[in-house]
């Protein structure tokens, strides 16, 4: 009986986290109550208070389960991948980067970013900070292997993380204005160009 109650309780946990993040992203943290997250999850109001001591741990455990997602995992396992030329590399940092993209936590984190809520930051420190950086040292290596001109690596960084970025906050925010294709391939296009730059030599 005890393992059963475990059971729907981690079930009933599960309803109101995921409730809770179709909501934050439509309506932000502020505009979202208790009992709307309620609601959407079917429960009473007060087994949300018994999972979580207040609305700020929702946000709290929705970034943990994100930060624990295996999609962005891969994403640095590309981003330290030595295996393989540099440019691969970067290739497949753009397709996994797609493969991860999450339009309901892309919501949920801008809103919480225009309300100046800690879990933008909290997301920005713990996983956008670390992958920059790690772009920043593959773009320092194809420097230093002479497969890159010198460049300064911060700014190569922020271009390369910076378009894929916008084009997945277009396509999300502007649906009518999306390029049409498949994200992956359009990502490592994106690349590409990055990569090639669009001079003639």
């Amino acid at each position: 009986m005890a393992t059963g109650n475990r059971r729907l309780s981690a079930s009933s946990r599960d309803r109101i986290l995921a409730a809770a993040r179709e909501l934050f992203a439509a309506r932000g943290f502020k505009g979202t109550t208790t009992a709307s997250i309620a609601r959407r999850a079917r429960v009473n109001e007060a087994l949300i208070f018994r999972h979580f001591p207040a609305k700020e741990g929702l946000f709290t455990a929705i970034l943990r389960e994100k930060l624990e997602d295996e999609k962005l995992a891969r994403i640095i396992d590309a981003v330290e991948c030595r295996d393989v030329p540099v440019e691969e590399a970067l290739r497949l940092v753009a397709a996994r980067f797609a493969e991860a993209f999450d339009p309901v936590f892309l919501r949920l984190y801008y809103h919480s970013a225009l309300e100046g809520h800690a879990l933008a930051d909290a997301f920005y420190d713990q996983f956008v900070s670390r992958f920059i950086a790690m772009v920043e040292q593959l773009i320092d290596r194809g420097i230093r292997e002479g497969r890159f001109r010198k460049v300064d690596r911060s700014i190569a960084a922020r271009a390369f993380t910076g378009m894929l970025r916008s084009y997945f906050l277009t396509n999300e925010l502007f649906p009518r204005h999306a390029l049409k294709g498949d994200p992956k391939e359009i990502s490592t296009s994106f690349c590409s160009l990055f990569l090639e730059g669009v001079n003639s030599r």
